[in-house]
């Protein structure tokens, strides 16, 4: 092959590259669609409750996805708006981790009424674990996307965190 069409082959891939981001792996949890940028390996799945376990090794990232009807929660109802049913889910859900237990820090990051969306932090002081996790409803469904980072030399930063949630919940 000749230089120039090389050349203009690698500036193809490389332009491609730039202007459609990396290559993104979908997945449909419960007819909900995600696109999660890069190469993710399931690592399980429970499905009866919606719920699925990823891992990115490259970039030691790990996902933790669930999209659940509303009505499969106790607290449902057909007269609550989707906010208000988000709002009952991440405080029935941070009183379970908050529950007698002083190792549990919870932290609401952001709030969203109009796109129905909450990103709060949880830590397990004790084990050093700090979950980044966004709680949205969208298609009469709750989703539940927790990013945790194993990445202990080169961890990234909260606001990476929080965009790659949001980029995962609105498949950008």
């Amino acid at each position: 092959m000749n230089t120039k069409i090389l050349k203009v082959f690698f500036t193809i891939i490389l332009f491609s590259n730039i202007t459609f981001g990396q290559t993104k792996t979908p997945y449909s949890i419960n007819d909900e669609l995600f696109e999660l940028p890069g190469k993710w390996e399931l690592l399980g799945k429970i499905e009866k409750s919606s719920q699925y376990s990823f891992t990115n090794k490259k970039i030691k990232l790990g996902l933790l996805i669930s999209a659940r009807k509303k009505e499969m929660f106790d607290f449902y109802s057909k007269e609550l708006s989707d906010f208000d049913f988000l709002n009952k889910f991440y405080t029935w859900e941070t009183e379970y981790w908050a529950k007698d237990d002083n190792n549990i820090e919870i932290e609401k990051i952001e709030i969203n009424e109009t796109e129905k969306f909450i990103i709060w932090k949880l830590k397990i002081i004790d084990k050093n674990i700090e979950s980044f996790i966004l709680s949205g409803v969208r298609n009469n469904k709750l989703i539940g996307i927790n990013l945790s980072d194993n990445n202990k030399k080169e961890p990234k930063s909260r606001t990476e965190k929080i965009e790659f949630l949001k980029n995962i919940y609105f498949n950008k």
